[in-house]
């Protein structure tokens, strides 16, 4: 007879629930982890370490242990999947984690919004890595850079309608839900996205202070409004410039999105 195991030390009910129903397999198989390790292929540690409910075990070990074991594959599909979610969710520390719930996208008014919206439809995809986001956007002819998403899901980025688009529809959002998110997403930018300042923005005030320079501005102020035209115009060069070599990466040489009143255009970079 084996050691006895350690009590299941979850700091997640869910992930506790999982690590118990591991456990409960395996005992009704009546199975050691060695044995298991024999028809998995994964080493005995890394069972233990699946159904002791101190961390999160990925899917395809949970898959093997249940399938040695008989076990009910949709019932832990479904424990495992639930595990995962509260595994993702962010959390501020000492606040009480709330339930996952279904956004309406016709209700959403900010960009928080969107981003929660974003945790879901990666939740109800069983939450693929950032990494496997990528290969798929790729696969698809798009691009999702998993540290430019990263900082996209953190709120540390800008989101952009075409990186919402192509997360969208990596994440297996129908084609129909997915028009209302776009929806969604042109009401909140349009309503809170003022129009960029470029440098057309900075021309028509240094060439407003120069007609009216005979009536009273000083120097000082046309010299910064020329170090800021100065400074701008600089910028969108290199702006086109940098959007010129990533059409040409991508094998459209000589393309160059257009900008619209986002600032991101029909069809933007999609790296933020």
């Amino acid at each position: 007879m084996g050691r006895q195991e350690k009590p299941i030390a979850a700091t997640e009910p869910a992930l506790g629930r999982l690590a118990a129903l591991l456990r409960e397999q395996r005992e009704e198989a009546g199975l050691t982890y060695r044995q298991l390790a024999d028809r998995t292929n994964y080493h005995p540690t890394t069972l233990q370490r699946a159904t002791s409910g101190r961390t999160m075990p990925n899917w395809e070990v949970v898959e093997a242990l249940t399938r040695a074991c008989d076990g009910d594959l949709k019932k832990a599909r479904r424990k495992w999947t639930q595990a995962n979610y509260w595994a993702h969710v962010p959390r501020p520390s000492g606040a009480q984690r709330r339930a996952p719930r279904r956004f309406n996208p016709e209700q959403v008014d900010s960009l928080a919004d969107l981003r929660r919206a974003m945790h879901e439809m990666r939740r109800k995809a069983d939450w693929p890595s950032l990494e496997e986001l990528d290969r798929r956007a790729r696969a698809g002819g798009g691009r999702l850079p998993s540290s430019t998403l990263a900082l996209v899901l953190r709120g540390e980025a800008p989101l952009r309608k075409a990186v919402f688009l192509t997360y969208m529809e990596v994440c297996g959002v129908k084609e129909a839900r997915r028009a209302l998110w776009a929806a969604a997403w042109e009401r909140t930018n349009n309503a809170r996205t003022p129009a960029p300042v470029n440098s057309r923005t900075y021309q028509r005030e240094f060439t407003r202070a120069m007609q009216s320079s005979s009536s009273g501005t000083s120097t000082d102020i046309l010299f910064k409004l020329w170090v800021t035209l100065r400074n701008s115009l600089a910028a969108d060069r290199a702006d086109r410039a940098d959007r010129a070599d990533r059409a040409e990466d991508a094998g459209h040489p000589g393309h160059s999105a257009g900008t619209g009143r986002d600032g991101t255009g029909d069809n933007p970079p999609v790296l933020v």
